[in-house]
């Protein structure tokens, strides 16, 4: 009894809603609805819409279910792609930009008499006083060290060690790296030191030279203790400030140099006859 007491309303409601849609048909039958019909469609039509929104949601959890597995290939697919298409721009970019280094390089008459080659940049490290670049050429192509490395914007620096395919270049920046020069505008002449920072400096200027912030600064020749010489007249950079010593009597000088290796795609290695 207590279970047809509780389950009487839910009869009583189903009827109605039977009695409802019966009065909504014949309506629509005829074209037409009169009072009680159109009450009946009033209280129908939101839980029409509930039930349609609601077959609607199950409906679409039942085929996310059915194709889940389909779903998942595509997701992983289309992972896929965008890795794939990343790499492609990564290559791309790295392409122009070395394509863009050779046409310069290509424009550049070869100041350096004999044979000079041309090479990809194919890695660069950078610690807090260390630079090197890794060329995509080595002794295969006759690259030796202390061989001479330049771009079109000016030096770079010299090959201090080579494989069969590959060299390493010890740039002008390094903390090893240095280069006699001279000023365009006056001929004053000093050494240029790295130190593995973008700044690297110019020394034993005399106290009296003619130097000014601004000047082109121009490799003289001048060799230095470990046997490096850089050929006279490849652009090192431009003065940007000047101290004086007047402790020793003389003026060193900040730099900005021409090259930052680091932002090379290509150079040309001057092949040296003379190096074993």
């Amino acid at each position: 009894m207590t279970s047809l007491a509780r389950l009487w309303p839910l009869g009583v409601g189903g009827v109605l809603c039977l009695g409802l849609v019966a009065l909504q048909n014949a309506a629509m039958g005829r074209g037409r609805l009169d009072p009680v019909a159109g009450a009946g469609t009033a209280l129908l039509s939101p839980l029409q819409s509930g039930l349609n929104g609601a077959g609607a949601y199950f409906s679409d959890i039942g085929r996310v279910i059915v194709h889940r597995d389909d779903l998942a290939s595509e997701n992983t697919r289309l992972r896929a792609r965008i890795v794939d298409l990343e790499g492609q721009n990564a290559r791309l970019s790295r392409l122009q930009r070395e394509n863009v280094e050779l046409r310069k390089l290509l424009k550049m008459p070869a100041p350096l008499p004999g044979q000079n080659i041309g090479a990809d940049v194919v890695a660069a490290t950078r610690g807090d006083v260390t630079r090197r670049l890794t060329l995509g050429a080595g002794s295969r192509a006759g690259v030796a060290v202390k061989d001479v490395v330049y771009c079109a914007q000016g030096l770079v620096g010299q090959i201090s060690s080579v494989g069969p395919w590959t060299s390493v270049v010890t740039p002008l920046v390094d903390r090893d790296g240095g280069a006699g020069a001279f000023v365009s505008r006056s001929g004053a002449q000093g050494l240029v030191v790295g130190n593995g920072s973008d700044v690297p400096k110019m020394l034993y200027l005399p106290f009296d030279a003619d130097v000014r912030v601004g000047d082109l600064l121009l490799s003289s020749g001048a060799g230095q203790s470990d046997g490096a010489i850089y050929p006279r007249g490849i652009v090192i950079g431009h003065i940007l400030k000047i101290e004086k010593d007047r402790a020793y009597s003389r003026q060193n000088a900040y730099v900005a140099p021409a090259v930052i290796p680091e932002n090379l795609g290509a150079v040309w290695i001057h092949i040296d006859s003379a190096n074993p």
